[in-house]
């Protein structure tokens, strides 16, 4: 092997590859795993990356996993490699929803993982899958976000949403009965803004209800409220595919088999309203009685229920729940404005809280907005970039830096002394404890087999996170930079 004189630090180009439409700025372990070379200096740790191989089995052949027996996710259990079970929150007809924590961002999320005998089902994994992608691409303060989703080959279809404090407005009907004329109006103002914002995106969401709805507890006290549930969303407006939805919130078209609207999610507004001012829903009994009480019974007047209530409720519910679809509000501003003066009748100056609201939220955007810049810069960046602690375990890393390794998936649960890189850097863990304590700089090289003949010199540079960090704050910054490619 011959090397270039150290003043040479051209970096060539054509030592880059490419895998999987990623291109690199190293070699990947696989194609130094295929020459199996090794190069020498005398001063720095030099080698080729090498991960070992399946251990073969006794006739030679390399032995392949053994699946586990299928049961429930619980406490300690990994789901999508990379979300750690830390309890249950909630059981529906659906299945679970589980409290996980993300192992490399440590953060702590809702996941609602679909009930393997059902998840089989074709129209349930459409309805699944439809929600997923609609409800992820929705950014908006009154609607849950959802973050993640998948299939785990173990635990089956997942979804990964925040994590919110609080209760749904059908479990606060159900211990405090009916809910207070201002309250009941600021939650549905919160709701019907989250509704006008969807279908300003030409999504209807299909199953507005109580138990969708829901009371978030926040540190000031401010009563925030979420939409949550997109399973039956769909953003072609005018489709039509039989009976879908919650029995008690249906409109009468729907019951039909009449193509779903705008309508459809005004109606329902206007059952969840009456339900919040009057402590039960306006219409009872079995499937075929509600149906037939949506199609023919008049809307009772919430004010029957409730003393000295405003009769622009009892206008407003009547209208939005009208039998025939184009004799309702002709869209969600349309019903807000009427809920506008309803709650100026109530002495609720919610104009001039809400501005403050946005203010506020307009920060929490710009915000969410700049760490998702940075994580996505970091993330696309084609230098290998990871964070670590003293002992070598990842928590989090770029693209290049897992290519680098040749690992696959994520950076969850990575730990350096699994890979290949102590072979070929003997001082790794040596040297991370001492920048992890004295928080100076460490900087090696090592010499990389490309195969072909070819040879790229790499730098790794060792750095203490900023002591002020909020999560990676006592850990060490590891940086692998290409200096040169030599020929042998």
């Amino acid at each position: 092997m011959s090397t270039r004189p150290p003043g040479d630090s051209d970096i060539d180009l054509g030592a880059m590859t490419e895998r999987e439409g990623h291109e690199t700025l190293l070699p990947s372990v696989t194609r130094s795993v295929l020459s199996m070379k090794s190069y020498a200096a005398s001063d720095l740790p030099i080698g080729a990356l090498v991960t070992p191989p399946p251990l073969p089995a006794e006739d030679g052949a390399p032995r392949e996993p053994q699946p586990d027996r299928p049961r429930g996710a619980r406490s300690g259990d990994v789901i999508g490699g990379r979300y750690i079970v830390e309890g249950q929150l909630g059981r529906g007809g659906m299945g679970r929803v589980m409290r996980v924590r993300h192992q490399a961002l440590g953060k702590v999320f809702a996941l609602k993982l679909i009930k393997s005998a059902i998840a089989m089902n074709p129209k349930i994994r459409e309805m699944f899958y439809r929600e997923a992608r609609l409800a992820s691409a929705l950014t908006h303060d009154n609607i849950c976000s959802i973050v993640d989703f998948g299939q785990d080959e173990r635990f089956g279809l997942f979804m990964v949403m925040e994590l919110l404090d609080g209760q749904t407005v059908h479990h606060k009907i159900k211990q405090t009965g009916k809910v207070s004329p201002k309250v009941a109006c600021d939650i549905m103002w919160q709701v019907a803004d989250a509704v006008r914002f969807i279908h300003s995106r030409t999504i209807i969401h299909g199953d507005i209800k109580s138990e969708n709805i829901f009371i978030v507890r926040t540190a000031a006290q401010r009563r925030l409220i979420k939409l949550l549930d997109f399973g039956l969303a769909r953003p072609d407006l005018d489709r039509v595919d039989g009976v879908d939805g919650t029995p008690e919130y249906l409109a009468p078209e729907r019951i039909a088999g009449q193509p779903v609207s705008p309508a459809s999610d005004i109606y329902a507004l206007g059952i969840v309203f009456f339900e919040m001012f009057v402590g039960h829903l306006p219409f009872h009994g079995d499937v075929t009685e509600l149906f037939r009480q949506h199609r023919e019974v008049t809307m009772p007047k919430p004010s029957m229920f409730v003393d000295d209530l405003d009769e622009r409720a009892d206008a407003l519910i009547a209208r939005a729940t009208a039998k025939d679809p184009a004799s309702r509000h002709p869209d969600v501003p349309a019903f807000m404005y009427e809920l506008r003066a309803l709650m100026g009748m109530l002495g609720m100056d919610h104009g001039r809280r809400r501005a403050l609201a946005s203010d506020g939220a307009r920060e929490r955007r710009e915000l969410d907005h700049r760490l998702k810049a940075e994580a996505e810069v970091f993330g696309a960046v084609g230098l290998p970039m990871a964070s670590c602690d003293a002992a070598g375990k990842v928590r989090v890393a770029n693209a290049a830096f897992l290519e680098f390794l040749g690992v696959a998936g994520d950076a969850g649960g990575l730990e350096l002394r699994d890979s290949a890189l102590p072979e070929v850097y003997p001082t790794l863990f040596a040297d991370l404890e001492e920048v992890a304590t004295t928080r100076r700089s460490i900087k090696r090289a090592i010499s990389l087999d490309e195969g072909g003949d070819r040879v790229i010199e790499a730098a790794i540079v060792l750095s203490a996170a900023p002591s002020g960090a909020e999560v990676t704050a006592g850990e060490v910054i590891i940086v692998v930079h290409p200096l040169r490619a030599m020929p042998t």
